[in-house]
């Protein structure tokens, strides 16, 4: 019994070595892949290049904001104008209107240029509004025309006129400060206020300007509205003159200042 146990183990054993292993797919060795070169004929490789610098284009017209065509409009009017190429007159407003404060101020030339009275009104809006945009070559007229009594404003232009005219004087421009005292002083487009006239003549002298001290201390001795001479102020404006080192305003503010010491304000301009 025990050897043929024994015979049996022994055949099985001689069946299992007989038989080859099953091999695992990460034990076979795949050989390597051969990849062929491709060759393109010159033709090919000018069309694939071109092919790329279309994708390439409109990916970059893709990633581009539209173009605005009043923006671009505008742009091209500005580019005429600079080039001194002639615009019409409703060209040349519109690029006016949209805020090119260089096109206001050729605008509003033009429109006093017609000779026409009834144009000097909008002349003066435009003027106004390129010295408001920094032209300031533009201020002399502006005050000229809002000086003017045959120019009728409206209540809109002239806020207009003097919005710009105090930007400026505020900023330091003497014309526009010493254009403000004239016009309160006139009383033309403003009520005649002589206070506030001589408060922007003192704001122009004390930037450095001898003739808004001299024009100041005149309008302190003899106030043009009637009333009493302001002294303190008169004092202040011959001392601005005294320091503008003039010789002619240095005298004249010194002749001045001494007949404030020794005789009765209302006789000094005498």
């Amino acid at each position: 019994m025990q050897i043929k146990s024994a015979l049996i183990a022994a055949l099985i054993l001689t069946s299992f070595m007989a038989t080859p292993l099953p091999v695992q797919a990460e034990d076979r060795v795949v050989p390597p892949t051969v990849v062929s070169k491709v060759h393109l004929s010159k033709e090919q490789k000018a069309a694939k290049l071109a092919e790329r610098l279309a994708l390439q284009k409109a990916a970059r017209l893709a990633a581009k904001p539209a173009v605005d065509p009043v923006v671009s409009r505008l742009k091209t009017l500005h580019n005429r104008m600079i080039a001194k190429q002639e615009l019409k007159d409703r060209e040349l407003q519109e690029l006016a209107d949209s805020g090119d404060g260089l096109a206001a101020f050729y605008y509003a030339r033009r429109l006093e240029e017609t000779g026409k009275t009834s144009a000097l009104p909008s002349a003066t809006h435009y003027y106004a509004m390129a010295s408001y945009l920094g032209r300031e070559f533009a201020i002399h007229r502006l005050i000229a025309l809002m000086k003017s009594p045959e120019v009728k404003l409206s209540d809109a232009q002239i806020k207009g006129g003097k919005d710009a005219l105090v930007k400026l004087a505020n900023a330091g421009n003497t014309t526009a400060a010493l254009g403000l005292a004239d016009l309160y002083a006139a009383g033309q487009p403003f009520p005649q206020d002589a206070a506030e006239s001589r408060s922007w003549l003192l704001r122009a002298a004390k930037s450095g300007d001898a003739n808004a001290a001299q024009k100041l201390a005149q309008s302190a001795i003899m106030p043009p509205d009637g009333s009493p001479p302001d002294v303190p102020t008169a004092r202040t404006a011959l001392a601005l003159m005294v320091a503008s080192n003039e010789p002619g305003k240095v005298a004249m503010a010194q002749t001045l200042l001494a007949r404030l010491d020794a005789t009765d304000p209302t006789e000094v301009s005498q």
